[in-house]
């Protein structure tokens, strides 16, 4: 008796046997014995497809019937548009962003740009299936364009198509509306945290990321393995400014206690804190609070620790996770999670998902620093687009730049 492949519940799963499959399953017709072997690596071993150099598609037909696969039916006139306009928008942020000679490539160590514009001969048939094709010609000068466009295509697909995009305003306001109950601007521009038990903390600054721009994301989405707009952690972002570093701690605190921040609802692979080694001040509080117990010590000593510039930073730096990110860039982040109650348009039946978004806590003096050099956002930003464009364009930058940053 043929072997089952599973079934943990025989009356409900489908079975399937050996004996049931066809002869040569899924095999090209005819088939050369030649295996793709760049394509499965990135399916077994977890290359990012838009990494890949190879494109096994081999007549238009198989092309169609990826994209088909893909999700999107060409024969569906509303699905061909849709697709061309991935298509043209492809083409004119390549053009605008990477390819523009307003952006001294040169100065920053960047490879000059290889022409002003994509090849009409590439992007005048505003094809996808042209551009699989054209990719899958290994010797085709216009392949890397081909290449580029793809790679771009394939994540807007998932920034257009993605929930978290869909639902971003929705999700603005409900996130957003929690923080703002308990700041209380002061005149002197500061903002108060407010706290339960006349519990309080001034804070030197709060901001607030209500929108982050299609282009940011898909820029962001260039530098990242996992390329899907599920990964974008920060669509939705507060930042509180603490004077000292220790008061991160409070600031959380507050905000747990306000329920502001659920901790179930923390996603615990994405803390970060590279502000102040937690485990050395618990120790030093802790002491302390034994000391107060005891009579020795006041309350109002202890609370000073919060004020503290003896503290100690920890190793770790945010470029150790993000190779992006400047090594002088310190500050606490944590991600969450907001169960979000949403409806569809059209439609009465409400559907609850989980929205993520971001809360960064610094320092005054780290927040300072952020705004000028290499910690500052602008410089940042900066590195991740000069990352994008050597990821996108490939080989099609002549003179790669030695010692750049890695992807």
């Amino acid at each position: 008796m043929a072997e089952s492949f599973l079934s943990e519940d025989a009356n409900n799963a489908e079975i399937l046997t050996a004996a049931m499959l066809p002869a040569d399953p899924l095999l090209p017709d005819p088939w050369s014995g030649e295996l793709p072997w760049e394509v499965l690596s990135a399916m077994i071993e977890g290359k990012s497809s838009i990494d890949l150099t190879s494109m096994p598609v081999y007549s238009r037909e198989e092309a169609k019937e990826m994209v088909y696969s893909y999700g999107f039916d060409l024969d569906l006139p509303e699905d061909m548009a849709e697709m061309e306009a991935y298509f043209i928008e492809a083409v004119n942020f390549i053009e605008h962003r990477f390819l523009s000679r307003s952006i001294d490539w040169a100065a920053h160590g960047e490879p000059l740009p290889p022409l002003d514009k994509i090849p009409l001969s590439v992007t005048a048939s505003r094809s996808v299936i042209d551009l699989l094709l054209l990719a899958a010609q290994k010797d085709h000068p216009n392949r890397p364009w081909a290449c580029a466009l793809l790679k771009v295509m394939h994540t807007l697909v998932y920034i257009q198509n993605s929930p978290l995009y869909k639902y971003h305003a929705q999700a603005s306001e409900t996130i957003l509306s929690r923080f703002r109950e308990v700041m209380l601007p002061e005149n002197d521009g500061t903002v108060v945290l407010q706290g339960r038990y006349d519990r309080k903390l001034t804070l030197y600054a709060f901001e607030a990321k209500h929108h982050k721009p299609r282009e940011s994301i898909l820029i962001k989405l260039l530098c990242k393995k996992e390329n899907v707009a599920e990964n974008v952690w920060d669509l939705v972002g507060v930042r509180l400014v603490t004077f000292h570093p220790a008061q991160a701690i409070l600031a959380v605190d507050i905000l747990r206690e306000q329920k502001v921040m659920l901790f179930p609802n923390v996603i615990p692979s994405r803390s970060r804190n590279t502000l102040i080694d937690f485990a050395h001040f618990r120790e030093l509080y802790e002491g302390q609070w034994e000391q107060y117990k005891l009579g020795n010590v006041s309350l109002e000593e202890i609370q000073k620790l919060f004020e503290t510039e003896d503290f100690v930073t920890p190793e770790e730096t945010h470029s150790s996770q993000n190779p992006l990110s400047s090594p002088q860039y310190r500050s606490l982040h944590i991600t969450c999670r907001q169960l979000l109650r949403v409806k569809s348009a059209g439609s009465f039946a409400e559907t609850r998902f989980a929205f993520p978004y971001e809360v960064q806590i610094l320092d005054k003096a780290s927040y300072l620093d952020s705004k000028v050099g290499h910690g500052a956002h602008a410089s940042y930003k900066q590195r991740q687009l000069f990352a994008a464009r050597r990821r996108v364009l490939g080989r099609l930058l002549q003179n790669p730049v030695e010692n750049a940053p890695p992807l």
